[in-house]
C-alpha cells in the first residue's frame, strides 16, 4: 500500500510533472437510512450510501427513496476526481463542503436511486457482484421506459441497447454500484422528462 499526495491548483489535479488534469469534484456517499437493519456508511444500496458514482456532482438532481420517517439523509466521502469503478479504494480524496436542495416528493415511488446528471438519466443499483447490479440496474430502467412511453418490452429493450450505457461506477465495496444510464434527449424524443 502506498499514499500520494496530489496537489489541486487551479482547478487541475497535478499528478506528477508530466500530467495534470482538470478535477471533477463528486459526493462517494449519499443516501437515507435503509429499510430494516442499519448499514455501515460504506454500504451502498437502495438507499444510496457508498455509491461512488461520478454523476453525482454539482448540478446533478439525485433521487432517493425514503425508507424511514425522517428519511436521516447523510452524505460525505468528497473527490476531487475519480473514474468509474473506483478501481483502488480511492479517488482523489479532499475536504469540502456540500450545499444542497432538499425536497420531499410525496407519493412517489423509486426502487433505488435515480441520477439526472444533466447529460444522462440513470438507475444506480447495488448487489454482491457487478454482474447483479448490472442486471437490476438495466431492469430498473426497463421498467421505467415501459411505465414512462408507450413503447412494448422488446422496443424498449432495442432502444437500452441501442442508445443506453451500462456503466460501473464502483467494484471496492462489498456491495458493488453498475448503473444504466438513457441520454435526456432520447428520453425527451419519447416525451419523458426527469426533474
Amino acid at each position: 500500500e502506498s499514499t500520494k499526495l496530489i496537489p489541486v491548483r487551479d482547478g487541475r489535479a497535478v499528478f506528477n510533472d508530466k500530467l495534470s488534469f482538470p478535477v471533477r469534484p463528486m459526493i462517494g456517499v449519499i443516501g437515507v437510512a435503509p429499510a430494516g437493519e442499519s448499514v455501515p456508511c460504506g454500504t451502498p444500496g437502495d438507499h444510496g450510501g457508498n455509491m461512488d458514482t461520478i454523476g453525482i456532482r454539482e448540478g446533478a438532481i439525485l433521487r432517493l427513496p425514503v425508507f424511514v420517517k425522517g428519511a436521516y439523509l447523510g452524505l460525505g466521502d468528497l473527490h476531487a476526481a475519480m473514474g468509474d469503478g473506483e478501481v483502488s479504494v480511492t479517488g482523489l480524496e479532499v475536504f469540502g463542503e456540500v450545499d444542497l436542495d432538499l425536497s420531499l416528493e410525496k407519493g412517489a415511488s423509486l426502487p433505488c436511486p435515480l441520477l439526472h446528471d444533466g447529460d444522462e438519466v440513470s438507475f444506480l443499483a447495488s448487489a454482491e457482484t457487478v454482474d447483479g447490479a448490472i442486471h437490476a440496474s438495466t431492469g430498473y430502467m426497463h421498467d421505467f421506459l415501459l411505465a414512462k412511453t408507450s413503447l412494448n418490452a422488446d422496443e424498449a429493450l432495442m432502444l437500452m441497447s441501442l442508445c443506453g450505457h451500462a456503466r460501473i461506477s464502483q467494484i471496492v465495496d462489498p456491495l458493488k454500484t453498475a448503473r444504466f444510464a438513457m441520454p435526456v434527449s432520447v428520453l425527451a424524443k419519447f416525451g419523458v422528462v426527469v426533474e
